[in-house]
Formats: structure tokens, C-alpha cells, sequence
């Protein structure tokens, strides 16, 4: 992002932010019109008003607070200023100074539209195209792991209760770790060629794996196999140990499965909602996040790489997906990273490792 003159106005600093993220602007403001065609064209109740109100509150200003009250922590304990108040009302007016907060404010008022328009059309993935790839999924998961289902090779290491109990808290940090580094990469402007490519391949890997692809190879995952319904299917082994395993050690989520699949058979619709497994998105989040980090630091690299392993062997499991889904995710995100990396306009790869000046 262009640094913006101490002197410049609010409307300048604006327009800055407009240009500089006019992309991503486009992007999300085409896929907020794209779902609300589709709502129109199958007659389908959007409530954007109300979800985008609950998205505004949980997506920025309940993080925000929090983040400003942990900020308040840390200089009660580490600074200890003679006049604390005095200290964090500089301390926020510095992280309100028009340089700062308004060449991003147009981003920050859009991802919340962008998660209610995703969300939106995520439920309505199987009126755009019923549910019919899972049995091919299943069938390719075995025969492309000798003739085992994937979650089986992974029982014996981690069918114990407290592995699966560490498995779960680590894949369900994925939405704290991706918001974390959504909004660093918000902020942050060190390295502005990475932090324009990742944000560009976020957004391209929600809009084309995560809504192109999952209605183009519409699936529900092994944990809403209807085969569970009697008892039968390849997974129900797999979901009784979980079951068992929850009495055990707390699995919320089994709890989020439960929220997702009675959400789904009233048509309910909220942030967050709607069911799909290929591709994972999960996964392809978590590589795209180790390969910022490499573009980072070999430190992050390493660490984010480490944890999208445990993301994809999480997404197994824990019954969410086919190991299929994880290697399309996977796969996907890499090529758009490669493909946003080429990009005219300082977003390649060389550049993005680059230093650039706060």
C-alpha cells in the first residue's frame, strides 16, 4: 500500500485505499451481486441486512474490542505508564490517524459482505446442484489409498482420546488463525507486494474453489454420509469412535456437524452455514497460509507449513472430509498462488518477499 503524507485528507487518504484495492474491491463487489442474482433468479430469501449486521459485529467490532482490551493488558503489565489512560487514548488515536485506518476502510467494510454473500451461496449449493459426487469421492478415496479408507490408516496413530481431543482444538484454531492473519495482512504494509497477493489469492480461493468448485463437484463429506442415517456406510465406524470418544474429551465438533446438518434440513441460512467438501477449504486456507509464510520468513514457513499438515490430517480424522477433498484444496490454492504471483503490477514472487516500509 502507498504511504499516505501526514498532511493529506481524510478524502485523499480514501481515495488512496480505493485504488490501491480496487481489485479486491471489484472482486468482492461482483460476487455480492452474483449472489443476490442467484437469490432473485431461485426465489430465495437472502436477509442481508441481518446477516451482515451479525457478520460487522463478529467479524470486527467484537475482534477489534478484544484486540484493544489485550492491548490495554499489555501496557498495564509490560509499560506501566504513569498516566495509563492518557497512554492507550494516544495509543488508539495513533491506530485511527487517517494514514493508517482509512486507506483500508473500504476492505474492511467489504469482507464482512463478502462472508454473508459466501455464506449465502453455500446454502443454496445444493438448489444450485444436488448433492451426487459423494460416492464417487468415496470410492476414489479407497482405491487411491490400497484399497483403505483413508481415516483408517490414520486410526492406529491417533484413535485415542487425547489425540483426537489435541487434533480437534488445533483444526478448529484455523478460523482465529485465519481471521488473525486476514486482518494482519489488512493492516500490515511492510511487504506490500505479499500482502497483495495473499489477499488476492483469498479471495480467489473462496470465489473459485469455494464456490465455483463446490458447486461444480457439489458433496457433503463423510459425517453427513446418508448411509450414518441406518447405522451402515464405510464412516460409521469411524463416527461411533468419535461419539464415544466426546465422553471423553470435549469435541465441539461434533457439535458444529450437528448445528451444520439441522441448519441444513431448514433451510436456514447464517454466517458460517451451508455444507460442502470438495474442495476442502480448510486445507486450501491453510496451505495458502504457508505459502505467505514462506514468503514471509522461513520461521513462519515452516510453522504454518507444520500446521497444514495437521489441518488436512484434522479434516479426516474428525469425518469433515475425503483425503481427496484435501489434495484438490490443496492443489487448488498452490495454483492460484502461482497463477496471482505472475500478475503484472508487483505482485510476483520476487517482490513479495521484498521489505517494504510501514
Amino acid at each position: 500500500m502507498s504511504p499516505v503524507e501526514p498532511g493529506q485528507s481524510a478524502l485523499s487518504a480514501t481515495s488512496a485505499g480505493l485504488r490501491e484495492h480496487a481489485a479486491l474491491i471489484g472482486l468482492i463487489t461482483a460476487y455480492g451481486a452474483a449472489a443476490i442474482a442467484v437469490s432473485y433468479a431461485y426465489d430465495l430469501s437472502f436477509n442481508l441486512a441481518s446477516n451482515l449486521l451479525a457478520a460487522y459485529l463478529v467479524t470486527l467490532f467484537l475482534p477489534l474490542t478484544l484486540a484493544f482490551c489485550w492491548h490495554a493488558i499489555q501496557v498495564m503489565v509490560f509499560v506501566r505508564p504513569a498516566q495509563l489512560t492518557r497512554h492507550l487514548l494516544s495509543s488508539l488515536k495513533t491506530f485511527l490517524a487517517p494514514g493508517r485506518l482509512l486507506p483500508v476502510v473500504p476492505l474492511l467494510l467489504l469482507i464482512p459482505v463478502f462472508a454473508v454473500a459466501f455464506s449465502f451461496v453455500k446454502t443454496a449449493l445444493p438448489i444450485l446442484n444436488p448433492y451426487t459426487w459423494d460416492a464417487f469421492f468415496i470410492r476414489w478415496d479407497y482405491l487411491l489409498h490400497g484399497g483403505n479408507h483413508p481415516w483408517r490408516l490414520l486410526q492406529p496413530l491417533l484413535g485415542h482420546p487425547l489425540a483426537t481431543g489435541a487434533i480437534n482444538f488445533l483444526y478448529n484454531l484455523w478460523y482465529l488463525i485465519m481471521y488473525v492473519l486476514l486482518m494482519l495482512q489488512v493492516f500490515d504494509t511492510r511487504k506490500p507486494a505479499l500482502r497483495m497477493r495473499f489477499l488476492l489469492s483469498f479471495l480467489l480461493s473462496w470465489i473459485v474453489l469455494g464456490t465455483v468448485g463446490a458447486i461444480a463437484l457439489s458433496s457433503m463429506g463423510p459425517c453427513f454420509d446418508p448411509a450414518l442415517a441406518s447405522g451402515g456406510g464405510p464412516y460409521a465406524p469411524l463416527m461411533s469412535y468419535l461419539e464415544a470418544t466426546s465422553k471423553q474429551v470435549p469435541l465441539p465438533t461434533l457439535d458444529l456437524q450437528r448445528m451444520l446438518w439441522e441448519t441444513y434440513q431448514k433451510n436456514g441460512m447464517a454466517v458460517g452455514s451451508g455444507i460442502s467438501a470438495m474442495p476442502s477449504m480448510h486445507v486450501a486456507i491453510a496451505t495458502l497460509m504457508a505459502l505467505f509464510g514462506w514468503g514471509h520468513s522461513r520461521t513462519a514457513g515452516i510453522v504454518l507449513t507444520a500446521y497444514a499438515l495437521i489441518v488436512f490430517i484434522g479434516s479426516i480424522h474428525l469425518a469433515w472430509h475425503y483425503a481427496l477433498d484435501g489434495y484438490a484444496g490443496a492443489l487448488g490454492a498452490w495454483l492460484i498462488w502461482w497463477l496471482t504471483g505472475r500478475l503484472p503490477g508487483g505482485a510476483g514472487s520476487a517482490q513479495a518477499a521484498a521489505p517494504g516500509r510501514r
